[in-house]
């Protein structure tokens, strides 16, 4: 029987694909597997699969057959730590370092995130150059806004182009 974190994990997972695909009105799926297959040491394993294989292993969504360069994490925790924002966070390194690992080069990166009591929130990479009321710039190149302040029409038209090619 699967933990509780992983069933948690799992519905976050689910209720993005969802939410996705409610937004872009195309069909977004949560990754059946980790997306450790793809990951870390088995980064090579790219090189011998299709391009739709390996779409089927990056991150923890599979978006639709021609977004080629989309590339998101999810995670669901209880709790986190804003306050290491200004400083250093490990655990958000971590994530970061998660999504990278199966990142292709030209990817547009993203990390969904929700907290028991706290609310949603998103990362993405500060260079995507997303419009949003407020964020924190975090070390490594990375933003971290509000679920609220991130889906506006220009950021939903950007991660389109983006992730079908088209370069904003």
């Amino acid at each position: 029987m699967p933990s509780p974190q992983k069933v948690k994990g799992k519905s976050f997972e689910n209720a993005k694909a969802k939410f996705l695909t409610e937004i872009f009105g195309e069909k977004f799926i949560r990754v059946p597997t980790s997306g450790a297959f793809l990951g870390g040491q088995n980064y090579d394993r790219r090189h011998s699969m299709s391009q739709g294989q390996v779409m089927a292993f990056k991150g923890d969504i599979i978006p639709p057959d021609n977004w080629r360069y989309f590339n998101c994490e999810c995670k669901f925790y209880k709790d986190f730590k804003f306050h290491l924002l200004l400083n250093e966070s490990k655990v958000l390194d971590g994530w970061i370092d998660e999504t990278l690992a199966t990142a292709n080069e030209d990817d547009l990166n993203i990390i969904f995130m929700k907290f028991n009591n706290i609310g949603e929130y998103v990362a993405y990479q500060k260079h995507e150059k997303f419009r949003v009321k407020n964020f924190i710039t975090y070390s490594r190149g990375w933003n971290f806004t509000s679920h609220e302040s991130f889906w506006n029409e220009y950021n939903i038209n950007k991660i389109r182009d983006r992730s079908i090619g088209i370069h904003i």
